[in-house]
C-alpha cells in the first residue's frame, strides 16, 4: 500500500466516523434541483432510460469519482449525473456500463455541466475516442465573475446560491465496495445543485457580457484531446528556477521518458519518477545504470528495471544541442525584471478590480515571455535594426484580448491608464471609470 493509498484509507475511516450518520444533508426547494432521492442505476436498461431522459431535457450535470494516484489514467469508480428533475449514480466497478451516459455528455445538442471537469470529460473522450462539444465548466465561469482560479464546487455553491455542502468524502476510498450511504449522498450532491448554480452564474455572465468567454474557454480546456505539455512538467519539477541550457535539454528528455515509462507501467508519472528525482538526475547526469540506481528519490524498482533506459536518455541528451532561452540573458538584467514585475502587478490589479481571476487569463511565465519579447524588440529598434510588428498579448479572436489584451497593449504603449478605488462596502478594489 503506497503513501497516498494509506492517506486515502485514513481519510475514509475518519469521514465515516464523523459524517456517516449526518443524514442526507441540505435540500433546497428550487425548480432546477431534483426533489427526490438519488437513484442508483443498476443495469443497462436503467442507464439507457436515464440517458434518454437527459437527452430530452437537453441539460446534464456530470461528475465522476476516481482514483488518480495508482494508474497512468485515473480509474473511474463512480459516475454521477443529474438533470433538474433527477439525480442518478452509476457504478462501473459493479459492472454497470456508463457509455450511454457518456454519449449524452458528448452530444452537442445537450449542454453538459461540469466543475473542474478536465479529468471527468477526459474519461468520456477516452471511452468514445472523439472530442466533446457543448461542455460548460462552472469553475471557469465563476473565475470570470469574482472568484479565484481555481475555486471549489463548495465555494461556488456557497457564493452564488448560499448553500454549504460538506466535503468529508473528497479523498475517500471510492473503489472500496460497498459504497457507504454517506459516500453516495456526497457523490449525488456534487451534481444535484449544479444546474441551479449554473443558472445563477449564467445570468450574471450574461449581464456583464462574459458568457461567450466562458463557452470559448470551456471548449478550449475540455472539448479537445488533452495535450501533454512537457514545458509545464519541467517548470513544475524545477519549481520555476532557471536552468542552464544543457540542463534544460536533459530535463526535457527525462520528462518525455518519464511519460513513456508511466504509460508502459500504468502508473502516474510522478510516481514513476518523482519531480525531486528528476532534478537529481539532471544534477548528477548518470550515464550508467549502476549510477542511476544510486540517485536519491528514484524508486528502487524503477532504477532496477529501467536504469539502462534512463542512462541512455542522459547520454542521448548530451549529444543534443542545448535548449537556449532566447530571453535568458535579457532577464538577467535587474531593471528588466523590475519592469516586468511592475507590469504584472498592474495587470493583476486590473483583473481583480474587473472581477477576473488573473491566473486564468495567463500564467506569470507566459506574461514574462510576452514582455521580454517586447523589450527585446524595443532594444533592437533603438539600435536601428529592422523589427516587425509588436507581438500581440494574446491570439486574435481569443476572449483574453477583449478581457484585457487590448487594454494591456495600450497601457504598455502609454495610451491607457490604470485607475482604481477601494470600495469599503464590498471590501474590494474597483475600477474608476
Amino acid at each position: 500500500m503506497n503513501h497516498r493509498r494509506r492517506q486515502r484509507a485514513r481519510h475514509h475511516e475518519s469521514a465515516e466516523r464523523e459524517h456517516g450518520q449526518e443524514g442526507h444533508g441540505p435540500r433546497i426547494d428550487h425548480p432546477l434541483v431534483p426533489k427526490g432521492e438519488h437513484e442508483v442505476l443498476r443495469g443497462a436498461a436503467e442507464v439507457e432510460a436515464f440517458a434518454a431522459h437527459a437527452r430530452a431535457v437537453g441539460l446534464l450535470a456530470f461528475d465522476t469519482e476516481f482514483i488518480g494516484e495508482e494508474s497512468f489514467r485515473p480509474r473511474i469508480c463512480l459516475v454521477q449525473v443529474a438533470t433538474p428533475e433527477r439525480v442518478a449514480l452509476i457504478d462501473p466497478l459493479e459492472g454497470v456500463d456508463p457509455r450511454p451516459i457518456y454519449e449524452v455528455a458528448a452530444d452537442p445538442a445537450v449542454t453538459t455541466l461540469v466543475h473542474a471537469g478536465e479529468q471527468d470529460i477526459g474519461a468520456v473522450r477516452d471511452a468514445l475516442g472523439r472530442s466533446i462539444e457543448n461542455v460548460v465548466d462552472t469553475q471557469i465561469a465563476v473565475s470570470m465573475i469574482g472568484l479565484p482560479w481555481p475555486s471549489s464546487l463548495g465555494t461556488t455553491l456557497e457564493t452564488f446560491v448560499g448553500l454549504r455542502l460538506g466535503k468529508a468524502h473528497t479523498f475517500t476510498e471510492w473503489d472500496r465496495r460497498p459504497l457507504t450511504a454517506s459516500q453516495l449522498h456526497y457523490a449525488a450532491d456534487d451534481v444535484r445543485y449544479l444546474p441551479m448554480a449554473w443558472d445563477a452564474v449564467r445570468r450574471q455572465l450574461e449581464s456583464c457580457g462574459r458568457l461567450q468567454w466562458v463557452l470559448q474557454e470551456s471548449a478550449a480546456q475540455l472539448a479537445g484531446e488533452s495535450e501533454f505539455d512537457p514545458e509545464r512538467q519541467m517548470r513544475r519539477a524545477s519549481r520555476g528556477e532557471p536552468l542552464r541550457p544543457a540542463a534544460t535539454t536533459l530535463l526535457r528528455e527525462l520528462v518525455l521518458l518519464r511519460r513513456e515509462l508511466a504509460r508502459e507501467m500504468d502508473q502516474p508519472q510522478r510516481v514513476v519518477i518523482p519531480d525531486n528525482a528528476l532534478m537529481e538526475l539532471v544534477r548528477r547526469k548518470p550515464e550508467r545504470a549502476s549510477e542511476v540506481r544510486e540517485v536519491r528519490f528514484l524508486p528502487s524498482p524503477v532504477g532496477g528495471q529501467h536504469g539502462d533506459r534512463i542512462a541512455e536518455c542522459v547520454r542521448h541528451a548530451r549529444e543534443l544541442p542545448p535548449t537556449r532561452d532566447e530571453h535568458a540573458k535579457l532577464l538577467e538584467d535587474a531593471t528588466v525584471r523590475a519592469r516586468i514585475d511592475a507590469l504584472w502587478l498592474a495587470l493583476q490589479a486590473r483583473c481583480i478590480a474587473d472581477q477576473m481571476a488573473p491566473n486564468l487569463l495567463c500564467s506569470r511565465s507566459e506574461f514574462t515571455d510576452w514582455c521580454a519579447t517586447r523589450i527585446a524588440r524595443e532594444r533592437r529598434q533603438q539600435r536601428g535594426d529592422s523589427v516587425g510588428e509588436a507581438p500581440s498579448a494574446f491570439p486574435a479572436g481569443d476572449w483574453r484580448m477583449q478581457a484585457a489584451g487590448d487594454w494591456l497593449q495600450s497601457f504598455v504603449e502609454g495610451n491607457a491608464e490604470l485607475r482604481l478605488r477601494w470600495d469599503p462596502q464590498l471590501g474590494a478594489i474597483r475600477p474608476v471609470s
